[in-house]
């Protein structure tokens, strides 16, 4: 019986749902696969019927952080990674991510690098992944796990270097966890912070395991528009550093940022003009 499950968070009709399904289905370990959704229609159920798997249906406009928590406690198995909708798993997603997970008792969350896909190319080396890089190579250069709070909180306190769509949950230790509505961007990056000061391990499968799509349509690219990610980010921040050093740090951090506008994007990926697949 698989310890596993992608819960496959649904929104309005994405072209690339069933590419992320696929993938999915194509994982060397099988898992448990679900789908849930605030905004059911006939093309999710259709391609639900289509891969065999079952819909999950919550109100809708209860906002992004609901609808996350409502994935999450959907799962029946040990762990479950909040598998989103326009990206793509390699096909050892779930089975490093066990191997890696089950090493220790206390896993509270296990993640893993990524590249990106921007107009149907995919890219890496980017500024934003280089600097997530340097992050967690410099606070887990070698044991690749953390469990002390303290050094947990000073990998956040300079980014969030954990890939949300990469990230696999252990269930039975985050049992009451909710992510906050206090959010609408940094959602998974305030997760993180509290789970900082919860007994258990941050673990980190240093492998490409995961393909991000970047596009027009994406809540991330949304946010940055909207300067909404920005914001949450100087509060975070500023959980860990004076204002005029949080100020400091959060500029340049967002600078980072413009690899996930879509034209500059398309830029660096050679394409252009930028258009959704």
């Amino acid at each position: 019986m698989t310890s596993h499950s992608f819960a496959v968070m649904a929104y309005q009709d994405s072209p690339y749902l069933p590419h992320c399904l696929e993938s999915l289905k194509s994982q060397t370990t099988p898992s448990f696969i679900y789908i849930t959704t605030s905004t059911p229609s006939d093309y999710i159920h259709d391609i639900a019927r289509q891969f065999g798997v079952p819909v999950f249906i919550t109100e809708t406009g209860r906002g992004i952080a609901h609808d996350w928590n409502f994935s999450l406690q959907q799962a029946t198995t040990k762990y479950v990674t909040l598998a989103h909708q326009d990206d793509i798993y390699l096909p050892e997603y779930t089975a490093r991510c066990l191997s890696r997970a089950e090493k220790f008792q206390d896993t509270l969350i296990c993640f893993t690098d990524y590249t990106e896909i921007v107009d149907g190319v995919e890219r890496a080396g980017t500024l934003l992944l280089r600097v997530k890089l340097l992050m967690l190579g410099f606070f887990m250069p070698l044991k690749k796990n953390l469990w002390r709070p303290f050094w947990k909180k000073r990998l956040l306190s300079v980014g969030c270097p954990i890939a949300a769509p990469s990230v696999m949950y252990n269930v039975e230790k985050l049992r009451d966890f909710q992510f906050s509505a206090d959010y609408s961007i940094n959602m998974d990056w305030d997760a993180w912070c509290r789970m900082a000061f919860m007994p258990g391990r941050f673990v980190y499968a240093n492998q490409v395991l995961l393909q991000h799509r970047i596009h027009a349509d994406s809540a991330t690219t949304k946010g940055l528009e909207a300067n909404l990610r920005q914001q949450e980010d100087l509060e975070i921040f500023q959980r860990f550093w004076p204002p005029f050093l949080a100020r400091a740090i959060a500029g340049f951090y967002a600078g980072s940022y413009k690899s996930n506008q879509p034209d500059a994007a398309a830029k660096a990926a050679g394409t252009g003009p930028y258009r959704l697949l």
